[in-house]
């Protein structure tokens, strides 16, 4: 009997509990509530600038372009519409293929072609070395340049191009600058076998002169200064830690000088 009374009374409370805390107040307003802890809005999220989301431009790949009558040349176009022409001529039974570390110092100003001596090395399939005739070498790339803006689609400038030779090809950079004024305005000098000659480059606009740091380097410095003295705007660049047949690790920046320089 007394478990029942018992069970009756606690059955009772949770009843009169349950009413209390779902009864409604007087006129049947919603019963008051605690506010709710106010949450800042969002920030707007910060749209990237067009600098931000713009892709780094790239600059246009070195290509092959087939040459009339020969082999195909590689080439970096310009940047833009520049009608300019840079020609590397390569060094010693070697190739042009060291271009692609430095060819966006030249895309900047100019078209850079490269073509390949006509003399094969025996025992060394795709390396050349330069012949004799300069007429010929002359011939070759007045050539090549009307091949590479026809396959461009560019007419570029026959009788403003700037040579750049490595070694040999610097060698007979300076012999082209010379017999043919009329084509040849700008000259990159690196590394040449013998110290440049002013009755050889008298007549250019600029002229760079480059040496490796671990080549002999004095003399082709002071011809520099005898060149800018006597009228030639002329400059001396090392190429840090470089030995002969090598440009080094700096090359892209000490290049990228260069040609700024050169083709100002």
């Amino acid at each position: 009997m007394r478990r029942l009374l018992v069970l009756s009374l606690l059955i009772g409370a949770g009843g009169a509990l349950w009413a209390l805390r779902h009864a409604r107040p007087a006129g049947g307003a919603e019963p008051e509530r605690l506010p709710a802890t106010p949450v800042e809005p969002a920030a707007p999220a910060t749209a990237p600038s067009p600098e931000a989301r713009a892709p780094e431009a790239r600059l246009p790949e070195v290509r092959f372009v087939p040459i009339s009558g020969e082999a195909p040349a590689r080439v970096a176009p310009a940047q833009g519409d520049s009608r300019r022409v840079v020609v590397y001529l390569h060094g010693f039974c070697s190739d042009a293929s060291t271009i692609a570390e430095w060819a966006p110092a030249v895309q900047r100003h100019a078209t850079l072609i490269a073509p390949h001596g006509e003399l094969g090395c025996a025992g060394q399939p795709g390396h050349f070395r330069w012949g004799n005739d300069i007429r010929f070498t002359d011939y070759r790339i007045q050539r090549a340049i009307r091949s590479v803006g026809k396959a461009l689609g560019v007419e570029l400038a026959q009788s403003d191009v700037t040579l750049a030779g490595y070694s040999e090809g610097a060698s007979r950079a300076e012999s082209l600058a010379w017999l043919f004024p009329q084509h040849y305005r700008r000259a990159v000098l690196m590394s040449g076998p013998a110290v440049p000659a002013f009755e050889k480059v008298r007549g250019l606009e600029r002229v760079a002169v480059l040496r490796g740091g671990r080549e002999y380097r004095r003399t082709y410095r002071l011809a520099a200064e005898h060149f800018d003295k006597a009228g030639v705007s002329a400059r001396f660049w090392e190429l840090p830690g470089a030995s002969h047949g090598e440009l080094g690790s700096e090359a892209p920046r000490v290049l990228g000088e260069v040609f700024d320089f050169v083709e100002h």
